[in-house]
């Protein structure tokens, strides 16, 4: 494990100091667009990110997971190829490179959610060159770089974790990289609250980001997701605290995140946080303080609610698939629409089960394949693996997704039963970012999440969880 970094980083370093840092390079950019030019904002921005990601490489992923959720001012965008996110990549490519020539360390290569991810962008590569729709139909369709960016999203991704396992090192690294995941899914479900509180929201009654502030939570649905983790992440982190003031001030924070759950009106975003509720129980083995805490919460969030929700909200979130008003009440029609998808789904992977038709052709597909020429996305993220990747790409994805799951419950045996150290205080990350992928794994049943970057962040932070773990155990055993 040469090269893998230590346990204790630099007394300088606070939890919070990306967290600050990104507001202020948001605020900065903001207005240096306006005064001082964009070509002005993008040399002084790159100089002081160079600086910073040479110095502090852990802050630049936090910058880096920053793109993926943020809507940076335009003057930071960038242009074509020449975007923040790639100039990021290239930076950290550069670090990756010499760190690798420096220590001869190629750990990160070996790791098996590494080559997982290698796997499935390969069948995603194979499936599109050898089954994928005839180039000249999508050119005429004008798909063509649709496909190509899709592809390139997705392996911006993979290179994301890659550089994640690398460069979050410590303890204090993890504790921070979560918390700013945390903080953004945080002021999302705030935002979306806050939207329909003030008349606003999609349709006028469904919670959304109206500022973008995580540009995926303009969705109802994955503005939902984004609060049942804020849940999981809230709740363990409350129970790392010891400070009683706080930990009551997290439980309003947990209801209002619940209260944002039924403003978006999703009922998939309910099932969520079901799965949520269900896993916390389960992982807190019944206990009877925790059932009296989440059911003052229930009650807290049912006054919420009854409060601040709105009745075409309540009607829809509850109209739940296999009941009668399901038939014919509020969104009844987008589960009609959702279950004819879900069937055109199904015969594209029955034409082609062992290779799909590339990443980024469904719409394509779909559209040849189904009488009504529509578009829609499939709605479900194994479906959408099937079709697009073929039946290989699905079990590399499910395999993903099971040594993730393995590497949180590898870290959490340890951290409970091991001596107190700067590894086991990271027990709280482990059972919320656990929690946080059963819920995804739910939430990839009924809507296309398997290239929104907090895949990826969770895979992230379960191998380096895993990493410090076994570095810990060795030091238990050397004492």
């Amino acid at each position: 494990m040469q090269g893998l970094g230590t346990l204790s980083p630099p007394s300088s370093e606070r939890s919070w100091g990306p967290m600050v840092l990104v507001v202020a390079l948001a605020l900065v950019g903001g207005a240096g667009s306006v005064f001082l030019g964009g070509a002005t904002v993008i040399l002084i921005f790159g100089l002081f990110l160079l600086a910073l990601i040479i110095t502090r490489p852990h802050y630049g992923i936090a910058l880096f997971l920053s793109t993926f959720l943020m809507t940076y001012p335009r003057a930071l965008q960038g242009v074509g190829f020449l975007t923040i996110n790639n100039v990021l990549g290239l930076i950290f490519l550069v670090l990756l490179a010499y760190r690798v020539y420096r220590e001869r360390d190629w750990s990160f290569v070996t790791m098996p959610e590494v080559q997982l991810l290698a796997f499935i962008v390969a069948m995603y590569f194979v499936s599109g060159r050898i089954n994928g729709p005839d180039p000249h139909t999508l050119e005429l369709l004008g798909e063509q770089e649709l496909s190509a960016a899709n592809m390139r999203i997705f392996v911006n991704r993979v290179a994301f974790t890659v550089f994640f396992i690398a460069f979050i090192r410590t303890p204090e690294h993890v504790r921070m990289i979560y918390l700013v995941g945390l903080a953004f899914m945080v002021a999302s479900a705030l935002s979306g609250v806050q939207g329909v509180i003030q008349g606003g929201g999609l349709y006028g009654y469904r919670a959304t980001t109206e500022a973008r502030l995580v540009a995926a939570a303009y969705n109802p649905n994955r503005l939902a997701m984004l609060a049942v983790f804020s849940v999981a992440g809230l709740w363990y982190f409350r129970r790392s605290l010891t400070l009683p003031g706080l930990r009551t001030a997290l439980i309003l924070a947990i209801a209002v995140m619940g209260l944002a759950v039924f403003m978006t009106a999703s009922r998939s975003g309910l099932l969520g946080l079901a799965v949520c509720f269900a896993g916390i129980l389960w992982d807190e083995k019944v206990r009877l303080r925790a059932v009296v805490n989440w059911i003052l919460g229930a009650v807290l969030v049912g006054v919420l609610v009854a409060q601040f929700v709105p009745e075409r909200s309540l009607e829809r979130i509850t109209n739940l698939p296999g009941t009668q008003q399901a038939q014919v009440g509020e969104g009844s029609g987008s589960l009609e629409r959702r279950s004819r998808t879900w069937q055109v789904a199904w015969e594209l992977f029955l034409d082609s089960p062992f290779l799909g038709v590339g990443m980024g052709n469904w719409e394509v597909a779909r559209f040849l394949k189904d009488p009504a020429r529509s578009t829609a996305a499939p709605h479900s993220s194994y479906l959408l693996a099937l079709v697009e990747g073929g039946v290989f790409c699905l079990a590399g994805f499910l395999l993903l997704l099971w040594r993730t799951w393995q590497n949180y419950r590898y870290a959490e045996a340890w951290m409970v039963a091991a001596p107190p150290s700067a590894v086991t205080d990271l027990l709280w990350i482990a059972k919320a970012a656990k929690i946080s992928l059963l819920a995804l794994v739910f939430f990839s049943l009924v809507a296309d999440l398997w290239q929104f970057v907090l895949l990826f962040w969770l895979v992230g932070i379960s191998v380096v969880l895993r990493r410090l773990v076994e570095m810990d155990m060795q030091r238990a055993r050397w004492a």
